[in-house]
């Protein structure tokens, strides 16, 4: 127990609901928690107006800060307007479920443009030569919905490993909209940094530059191209991000895929209180 303004988690069980989660996260004695969109249990649909209000009393009371992940599965740049539209109206459906609930912020990632090889009957991922139109149509779906959001929580853009010239262009249109901000995602960032640069900007120097955007960190460790691991099991250098996020008054989440897992990170990071990290 870690007992840190500053440290929360991520629900990684799809059978947890959003009110055992926030429990759980109170008897851990951690600041917030993030709930995933992609989990059945955390559709819209699923969650009834009681235990919307319910959740949102029970944070509240105990001063609980909350944060919904949008579904990765979402499309916001589909050259099919219909279907983009559609994605859109989604989302603003997670949108409303998240200040039901009272959350703090909404997290999305930009998604990666895939495309059918019909030589191949294989999808593919773009890197280049992305259509001009796929970038227009990212920036008016998430413009649409920071309108619909109106203030009432904050939108971050969170990474997925590396960002191209293109798209840092459109992230930083987007981060001008109010109450727009950013998800700094460690994890993901050592993953780009194995992958073939498309961009003349690491992800360390585009966040860096851009820190007073930073409204919330995803923290794990990451080794071989493999993340989401325990603090201190990987190769990244957990307590220096951890003081960078201090000194900025930045929330994290412990990003980890096991109860298990979850404790070794706190444990860790009581480690480094022990040892004098703040």
């Amino acid at each position: 127990m870690t007992n840190h303004p500053l440290i929360g988690c991520s629900e990684y069980s799809p059978k947890i609901k959003a009110y055992d989660a926030a429990v759980k996260c109170l008897k851990l004695g951690l600041a917030g928690f993030q709930l995933s969109g992609d989990f059945t249990i955390n559709f819209p649909e699923n969650i009834s107006q009681y235990e919307r209000e319910q959740t949102s009393s029970f944070i509240h009371e105990n001063n609980i800060r909350l944060h919904y992940h949008a579904p990765s599965d979402i499309p916001l740049a589909s050259r099919h307007e219909k279907l983009r539209l559609g994605g859109v109206q989604r989302l603003m459906e997670y949108i409303d479920l998240a200040v039901d609930m009272g959350a703090s912020s909404f997290i999305f990632h930009p998604g990666r443009f895939a495309f059918y090889k019909v030589s191949s009957q294989k999808l593919v991922l773009a890197k280049r030569n992305v259509p001009e139109s796929y970038y227009d149509n990212l920036y008016n779906s998430v413009y649409i919905l920071a309108e619909h959001i109106d203030g009432k929580l904050q939108l971050l853009l969170e990474n997925t490993y590396n960002f191209s010239d293109r798209i840092i262009s459109v992230v930083d249109r987007f981060l001008e909209i109010p109450y727009t901000g950013l998800a700094w995602d460690i994890g993901h960032m050592n993953h780009s940094e194995s992958y073939n640069q498309i961009s003349n900007c690491g992800m360390a120097d585009f966040f860096a530059n851009r820190i007073k955007s930073v409204k919330l960190a995803h923290i794990h460790d990451s080794v071989n191209n493999k993340s989401h691991l325990p603090l201190g099991t990987g190769n990244l250098n957990i307590s220096a991000y951890i003081d960078i996020f201090n000194s900025q008054n930045i929330e994290m989440i412990i990003e980890v895929l096991s109860d298990n897992d979850l404790m070794k990170s706190l444990d860790y990071i009581q480690t480094l209180a022990l040892k004098g990290q703040p």
